[in-house]
């Protein structure tokens, strides 16, 4: 080992025993002075229980864990523009969005902005305590045959940040209450309430690639004893194509068809009977479009010689040195074809786009609270469409196998001059999207592409209803809820003239028992009841036939849970947890269950145990130490296992043995009444192993799977370090925000390392103005945060330096 690899090791260990002796009961929780919580102002030293957990509306549920809670005045002061901005900061979290907004419906969690926790893409979002996925959509791997294990739901389309009074995000498990399936951990966005008082602001920001934001809200309360409370916000949205630098060539690019723009009106509504009975209305309607540009263009190969040979590959096949066709079929893949994925471009060419539109709506009634701990019955109604428009193709040939190629080979069966083979390119391959000669684009998109045909429309529909008692005897705080939820998928593909509806209903309960042992010491046993009904489904295909569905039944299940907490003096506590999983298959996984191996998957299941510690060292600094193993026994997975008939290995979806474990480290520090420093350490791994007798490519890399969940431990950076420092002072506020990444596999990223400045300041001009300015990538560096070796390395560039400058007004 080497002196350098040695220090690093010692230096890790000794933060390790450091950490297990100690731990922060401020943890890594930025702009905790003060929040609303129900209508009251908690100040600073009620945010906390007594063991260091951050409270909140639904924090009665959870019983110590890692969780970090991003308040109402840090969203304001950092000045997020979506949710995944504001997340991206805790250690651990990552995304899987290629630097743009959406992603194509069903096309696998590779081509949409997907969040993971401590490397698990099993993630649930909830609303108010309320899930958020439809357990009928197609909207992960419908397409795919990667196995995705995604939540299915993209988080900057929940809502908009206006509308949002704090973020919970709890990794692992958490409670009982979050569903059977919850591996990698939750994000739970609780929206606004209106205080007594009526306030409305007005908030304008613009900056780099035509960036404009325009939010608007207005909140008080009404009656002659102020007990309505509405809470009103609307907002608007809109981006000009994305700049962002190739990590691999240091050039600054356009994404085309990163352009997007979305608007959003949010209204919510409570009525205070007394103490313990309230009414909640909420709605929530939220539209966008984006565009298509599904990876950033290398800039090596943005030309337009490259671009027509890439295209000429794709369409025709290889040539020779005499320009004659060598290989017949038709190629693709970075491996295949370099530069292979800036044809993908021809979509943002065509003016291809996604569309999406939300509208939800929750009513609940709390008809009794006790102990901190809400009895209600909940109606919900969500109802999402999602729309692809735009008809593109990429030669004069269409879409039909072999016409390009035997045009070719008929015409220059020997081979071809340059002038030849550069006049057929011309004549009959769809024009380079960069070139200078804007009339033969328009030209070629007019005659062959259609930018308003719609290709698919998929409709997602959920209902439901939710009873939740709870009752305090003694020392035990005990909650029980049942669910009944109805979902719905529609989906209608025009180009291929098939449809699809999937129907689902689930009855989810459970019992939890919180024990408070001691003053000292709580324990919480819970158990979770999950039934999951036989997706209904109706298929056709192109005749308008019937098409079987594979379908693997109704699923039942109970799946246990224990936690505890222990709080050693008022400066430290520690927690410990254990969860069994169940991950019913969804409708994504049916469409793989045979594969190559005929091999029909089982329901996803295993075992999450999780431990942490707290310690407060001074009044000023604390530390905090979390460590969770997942251990799934059958965890749906794409390997490479070895194929006699074919004599070869071949991937394909399977059940396998996952095993995960995760660290993270946080250290906070108040130098003074106006700087603080909060420090993260972030690291995750995973060993896969496979079942039934298969034997797996002993060879085996990221290259031989396309599953971002498989090779994790190559397809993310291995380390995540996060400093954020903050200052305050009177009317000038300042953070700075340093994200490094480190261990990143070369053959995967452009760099072994990556260090990503973010940068706001705020000064109050008077006391109802605020101007302020924030800067992401403050250094312009050029790095990735995905990687699928189809597309090749820098194919997920993240967006470059981007400026906002802005003005809010309170009123």
């Amino acid at each position: 080992m080497s002196k350098m690899k040695k220090r690093n090791t010692a230096a890790v260990a000794m933060l390790m025993v450091f950490g297990l002796c100690a731990s922060a009961s401020a943890a890594f929780d930025e702009h905790l002075n003060e929040y609303t919580l129900d209508s009251v102002v908690v100040e600073a030293d009620a945010t906390k229980n007594k063991f260091g957990d951050t409270i909140t509306e639904q924090s009665y549920y959870r019983t110590g864990g890692d969780v970090k809670v991003i308040s109402r005045e840090e969203i304001e002061k950092r000045h997020y523009t979506d949710i995944s901005e504001a997340i991206k900061r805790v250690p651990g979290v990552a995304f899987q969005n290629p630097g743009y907004r959406g992603g194509e419906y069903g096309f696998g969690s590779q081509y949409n902005n997907g969040v993971s926790i401590n490397g698990d893409t099993r993630v649930i979002i909830l609303v108010d305590g309320r899930r958020v996925d439809n357990t009928a959509s197609a909207r992960v791997s419908s397409t795919s045959t990667s196995g995705g294990k995604g939540t299915g739901v993209i988080l900057d389309q929940v809502t908009n940040m206006a509308n949002i009074d704090k973020i919970e995000v709890i990794k692992g498990p958490g409670a009982s209450v979050y569903g059977p399936d919850v591996v990698g951990g939750v994000i739970n966005i609780i929206t606004r309430k209106g205080g007594d008082k009526n306030v409305g602001t007005i908030d304008l920001s613009t900056g780099s690639w035509s960036k404009h934001n325009y939010a608007l809200t207005y909140s008080g309360s009404a009656g002659d004893d102020n007990s309505w409370h509405y809470f009103l916000s609307a907002n608007r949205e809109r981006s000009s194509n994305t700049k962002y630098k190739d990590g691999t060539t240091g050039v600054v690019n356009t994404l085309p068809g990163s352009r997007w723009k979305e608007e959003g009106v949010n209204i919510r509504l409570d009525k205070d009977f007394n103490e313990k009975q309230n009414l909640k209305i909420w709605y929530n309607y939220k539209a966008g479009e984006d565009g298509y540009p599904v990876t950033a263009p290398s800039t090596k190969y943005w030309n337009k010689d490259s671009w027509q040979k890439i295209m000429f590959n794709y369409i025709v096949g290889k040539l020779d040195a005499n320009n004659k066709v060598a290989t017949k079929n038709k190629l693709s893949g970075e491996s295949n074809i370099p530069g292979y994925r800036t044809i993908y471009n021809t979509r943002a060419l065509y003016g291809q786009q996604n569309e999406f539109r939300h509208n939800d709506l929750d009513i609940t009634y709390t008809f009794d609270k006790g102990n901190g701990m809400d009895s209600f019955v909940r109606i919900y109604n969500q109802n999402h469409r999602y729309l692809t428009r735009g008809r593109m193709q990429f030669s004069v040939f269409g879409g039909a196998a072999g016409i390009g190629f035997e045009n070719y080979t008929s015409l220059y069966p020997n081979g071809a001059s340059e002038a030849q083979l550069k006049a057929w390119m011309d004549a009959n391959l769809v024009p380079f999207p960069g070139t200078a000669d804007s009339e033969t684009v328009k030209n070629w998109v007019s005659k062959y592409g259609d930018p308003n045909a719609v290709n698919t429309v998929h409709v997602e529909k959920n209902r439901g209803l939710e009873l939740q008692l709870v009752k305090t005897i003694g020392v035990n705080d005990i909650i029980a809820s049942i669910n009944y939820d109805k979902a719905k998928h529609d989906s209608i593909n025009t180009k291929s003239n098939t449809s699809q509806y999937l129907k689902r209903d689930s009855i989810l309960g459970y019992v939890q028992d919180k024990i408070h042992v001691s003053d000292k010491f709580d324990v919480t046993p819970a158990i979770r009841y999950s039934y999951f009904k036989s997706i209904n489904t109706d298929m056709t295909d192109r005749s308008g036939k019937q098409v079987a569905y594979n379908n693997k039944g109704n699923v039942s299940t109970l799946t246990p849970a224990l936690n505890a907490q222990y709080m050693f003096d008022n400066t430290s506590s520690m927690y410990v947890g254990w969860t069994k999983i169940c991950r019913p298959l969804r409708p994504g996984d049916y469409s793989l269950t045979d594969g190559v191996f005929k091999t029909p998957l089982e329901d996803e299941k295993g075992d999450t145990y999780t431990i942490g510690f707290r310690k407060d060292l001074s009044d000023k600094t604390s530390v905090g130490v979390h460590y969770d193993y997942t251990r799934m026994s059958n965890a749906i997975a794409t390997l490479p296992i070895w194929s006699d008939a074919d004599n070869d290995w071949k991937s394909t979806a399977v059940n396998a043995k996952e095993d995960k474990k995760s660290f993270n480290l946080t250290i906070d520090h108040k130098f003074d009444d106006h700087f603080t420093l909060s420090s993260a350490y972030a690291h995750a791994k995973d060993v896969w192993k496979a079942k039934d007798g298969w034997i797996l490519d002993p060879n085996w890399d990221y290259k031989n799977a396309d599953d971002l969940n498989v090779a994790i431990n190559s397809l993310r950076p291995q380390n995540h370090y996060s400093l954020n420092l903050t200052y305050e002072n009177g009317k000038l506020s300042t953070g700075l925000l340093t994200n490094w990444y480190t261990g990143c596999n070369t053959n995967a990223f452009s760099d072994n390392r990556f260090l990503i400045l973010d940068w706001n300041l705020n000064y109050e001009i008077k006391k109802d103005m605020t101007a302020y300015v924030a800067v992401t990538n403050l250094t312009n560096e050029g790095y990735e945060t995905i990687y699928k070796s189809r597309n090749g390395i820098g194919a997920g560039a993240m967006p470059a330096r981007c400026f906002m400058v802005g003005m809010k007004y309170t009123f």
